[in-house]
């Protein structure tokens, strides 16, 4: 079962928002009593990346963005936006739910996200951040966490995500963006998930993305292959494996998506996988781009896949 949950040419989902008119980039996680998602958004010609969140009470269906009470028309941004003359004046991009325990041991949520401080370039260079909730409130980090400092990495870290498990901060990213490379990505730990960061293993080559979540008898990992500025090819989509611990090794993939697989809304690409487990099936959601009215700019939009989980 795959379908298109928000966005794309025909707004799907978006209808009526007066203020939200592009979105991609979900993370998914159970929160309270239904599952929340936070994802990027803009509108108009304002391309600083807001966040918003949407709900359901099952993984697979009824997805509703969160709207103000007294006005269904206005989508409510989860935080304000970064500063004119921040590090991430750019905003808030591929964010990354994560809940964990600080360097007190006090259980702390976070949403990482990359950024950059203008616009520049498609490559960055972008860093990694993050807003925690105080109270009622998402309250932004004003530095980054984590930066490039690898030659693999050329001077750019993105597409963060992040787990916590068995007292260490697992975050996973994306570097070595520039033209004609094709992306790969990392992995580092922290204690606290703020500094301390500690490589591990080397460098996943041709990987756009690499998340990881934690079921009931060991780890899902899911992937994205996604070329920023060459063709298709059949691989290119979203990869699954299995692995007995967090940080691998990991069973032999299997592809879940292949982007050229004739469906009309991701044919433009499919990237930043989140999953769940819900009722014995992997639900997958991510980025997904269908061709634009601007032959250079896709209209993107959030996707799910559901499979089993087997």
């Amino acid at each position: 079962m795959q379908q298109l949950v928000f966005g794309g040419n025909a707004r799907k989902g978006l209808s009526g928002l007066r203020n939200l008119d592009t979105v991609a980039d979900p993370s998914v996680t159970w929160r309270g009593d239904r599952w929340w998602m936070v994802l990027g958004g803009t509108h108009g010609q304002d391309r600083v990346i807001k966040l918003f969140t949407a709900e359901s009470t099952v993984a697979n269906d009824g997805w509703r963005i969160m709207t103000a009470q007294d006005d269904p028309g206005l989508a409510v941004q989860l935080a304000d936006a970064p500063t004119p003359d921040g590090w991430d004046a750019t905003g808030y991009h591929c964010p990354a739910y994560a809940r964990g325990r600080d360097a007190s041991g006090a259980v702390v949520e976070r949403i990482y996200y990359a950024s950059s401080s203008s616009f520049d370039s498609l490559y960055g260079p972008y860093q990694i951040g993050y807003l925690q909730l105080m109270g009622d409130d998402w309250v932004r980090r004003p530095e980054p966490v984590f930066t490039a400092s690898e030659p693999w990495e050329r001077g750019t870290v993105l597409e963060p995500n992040v787990l916590f498990c068995d007292g260490r901060w697992l975050l996973r990213y994306t570097a070595g963006l520039a033209t004609g490379a094709l992306a790969m990505t990392g992995l580092v730990e922290s204690p606290d998930g703020v500094s301390g960061w500690r490589r591990i293993g080397a460098p996943e080559a041709r990987q756009f993305d690499a998340h990881v979540i934690a079921g009931d008898h060991g780890f899902d990992l899911i992937i994205s292959r996604h070329p920023l500025d060459s063709k298709f090819t059949p691989d290119d989509g979203l990869w699954h494996s299995r692995g007995e611990n967090p940080d691998g090794p990991w069973n032999p993939a299997q592809q879940l998506v292949s982007t050229i697989d004739g469906t009309d809304w991701h044919q433009s690409g499919v990237w930043k996988p989140t999953a769940v487990r819900e009722n014995g099936r992997l639900v997958v959601f991510s980025t997904v781009a269908q061709p634009g009215e601007n032959p250079y700019v896709p209209a993107l939009g959030i996707g799910m896949y559901e499979v089993s989980a087997d």
